[in-house]
């Protein structure tokens, strides 16, 4: 029976093993989910491709005439291609959406620290040439992407506001939430540690939250929310994590928060 037992035990041990050393390997894969859908052909004409740090990056600059303009950083299973029509009809500002390397037809490869400085670049390099001040420059970022956007605050202190959807900690808390049986936490690759950096951004905030999230656990974009330096508004509605776009309050409250800062 003790035979037995033991065996049982290392057979679960080495099934252990194996899943931690699987989620080790294999991290990037569920952490950056590139989608590559065909842009449609209306949009073209908004096309703001860039060589970013050296790699083509692809994208769209909605210009609607309008004084302010949203930079919106996409979750990790999103090809911006797809959010073209939504934001041209729903924000009232412009919108500048920009792949990630590896997503939709951008070159390279996903990683925290290339994202970020890509994004903190594209910043610079929109501003460089449209001429557009900080204060009509506004910061968005979705799920993984609220992650992004919340380190381009911190380094671009002067924005004009943050606009974070279904937010996060970190992505520890994530992985504590989805695989509370394995200690990814300790292994992460790619943490983007959002709380790091909240305390250091003193922008007005809109925090949007989903109540009924299978994905980000609510509490842990509660906390980031309540850590944030600056003014902040924020919002729970009830919604999924991937439907939280199609609640009717969702554009609402962003353009509400655009246009309040003046």
């Amino acid at each position: 029976m003790g035979a037995l037992l033991l065996n049982i035990l290392l057979i679960v041990a080495a099934a252990y093993g194996c899943a931690v050393l699987w989620m080790w390997l294999r991290q990037e894969h569920y952490q950056f989910v590139p989608k590559h859908y065909d842009p449609f052909p209306e949009f073209e004409h908004y096309r703001w491709d860039r060589v970013i740090n050296g790699v083509k990056l692809q994208g769209w600059f909605l210009d609607k005439g309008k004084d302010k303009t949203v930079i919106y950083h996409g979750g990790n299973a999103e090809d911006l291609a797809g959010h073209c029509e939504e934001m041209m009809k729903n924000l009232d500002a412009n919108v500048l959406l920009v792949n990630y390397r590896g997503y939709g037809q951008s070159e390279g490869k996903p990683g925290e620290k290339e994202i970020v400085a890509d994004c903190i670049a594209i910043y610079d390099l929109f501003r460089e040439e449209t001429g557009t001040p900080s204060e009509q420059m506004f910061l968005m970022g979705r799920s993984l992407g609220s992650g992004v956007s919340v380190q381009v605050a911190a380094a671009r202190p002067e924005a004009a506001g943050l606009i974070l959807v279904t937010p996060y900690e970190n992505i520890a808390a994530i992985a504590r939430f989805q695989y509370p049986w394995l200690p990814l936490h300790r292994m992460l690759r790619h943490p983007f540690p959002a709380i790091n950096f909240a305390p250091q951004i003193k922008m007005s905030s809109l925090v949007i939250l989903s109540e009924f999230d299978k994905v980000i656990p609510i509490e842990s974009g509660r906390r980031l929310g309540e850590v944030l330096g600056g003014s902040k508004k924020i919002i729970t509605l009830p919604t999924g994590h991937m439907d939280i776009n199609e609640h009717p309050d969702y554009f609402k409250a962003i353009n509400r928060f655009v246009k309040k800062l003046m």
